[in-house]
């Protein structure tokens, strides 16, 4: 699927550590022309270019992609939320491919991706 840079992107778990690929991806989204980012982080962050609340819950815009940088455990509770925010797709990096949320949001007509963002935005398959 090819997403128009317009498209809303959220960021689950979005860091200002370079170190952090949530980071890389923020930076690597930015450099392919996306500008509507949200960053999920309970923690207090800065960065340029992107709005960032402290939970799925906040949110009160209609997201395309939800891209994933938690660790599949830390997931089960962010089930309900994920689902009710209803993003067209979501994108689990590797190591956060949470079978729960995988399957309930199948059940509800989420495309599923078990990828990684920084290789489908380098490969023109983002």
């Amino acid at each position: 699927m090819q997403t128009k840079s317009s498209a809303i992107i959220a960021i689950l778990g979005i860091s200002d550590n370079e170190d952090r690929y949530s980071y890389k991806a923020y930076k690597k989204l930015l450099e392919n022309g996306f500008r509507n980012l949200i960053g999920i982080t309970p923690k207090p962050i800065s960065l340029p270019s992107i709005e960032t609340v402290k939970a799925i819950e906040d949110i009160k815009k209609s997201i395309h992609t939800l891209t994933i940088y938690l660790g599949k455990d830390k997931l089960d509770d962010l089930i309900e939320p994920i689902i009710q925010l209803s993003p067209k797709r979501i994108i689990f990096n590797p190591e956060t491919e949470n079978e729960q949320l995988i399957k309930k949001a199948t059940s509800h007509n989420i495309e599923i991706i078990r990828g990684c963002t920084l290789v489908l935005l380098s490969t023109d398959q983002f």
